[in-house]
């Protein structure tokens, strides 16, 4: 229990966020050969960001939805926090949307491999939006997580699900707040509008963060 107050006295006062390039690099983090190589392709559904790599360098070229009725998430919107407040994620009961343009950084550690690219995105976008105040249980995320792993083959285990469960509030709580402007929705709020694909996008150095 003290060490974990410790870590979040660190973490609160920004003195581990500031060294997030070194601490990628005890996780030995790192983007795949494959995932950057795919990204590529005209038609590959996320943009690869080198100059970003190994941290928020993967982001989103289409909306992306997920319907599991195994995970409820009630109703609100993500926001990005600087005007015009776009709309960057919507929870709808047992639907997820997330739309374009959203910015992650596959797996927290370790090699991000093809694989891992969409347990690692659902995963990210819940825990963005559990640190600025969704209403979400994190063990209900983590579930969906190791439920996703084993949807697309990613490598899991009971003792990397216990490290998730351990440490992954104190990972989510390390960066910067602020990111997302959650808003509380009904089932009557229409779905935002999803902006069409489009390969040349002029926004590539944009994310939520910026």
């Amino acid at each position: 229990m003290k060490c974990r107050c410790a870590i979040s006295l660190l973490l609160s006062t920004g003195l581990l966020t500031s060294c997030t390039g070194t601490l990628d690099m005890m996780l030995h983090k790192r983007i795949s050969p494959e995932v950057q190589q795919t990204a590529q392709n005209e038609d590959c559904w996320y943009t690869y960001l080198a100059h970003r790599s190994p941290g928020f360098c993967l982001r989103t070229r289409h909306a992306i939805v997920w319907k599991d009725e195994s995970l409820y998430l009630g109703y609100w919107r993500g926001l990005h926090p600087r005007p015009p407040h776009r709309v960057l994620v919507e929870a709808r009961g047992h639907t997820l949307i997330l739309h374009r343009r959203y910015v992650w950084d596959g797996n927290s550690v370790g090699s991000t491999q093809p694989e891992d690219l969409m347990p690692s995105l659902r995963h990210d976008i819940l825990y963005h939006a559990l640190k600025e105040g969704a209403p979400i249980s994190r063990r209900a995320i983590d579930r969906a997580y190791r439920a996703d792993c084993e949807r697309y083959g990613a490598d899991f285990s009971k003792l990397r699900y216990t490290g998730l469960r351990i440490f992954g509030g104190i990972f989510n709580d390390m960066g910067q707040h602020g990111t997302l402007i959650i808003q509380p929705t009904t089932p009557q709020t229409p779905p935002a509008p999803l902006e069409p694909d489009r390969f040349d996008d002029p926004y590539d150095e944009l994310g939520y963060h910026d």
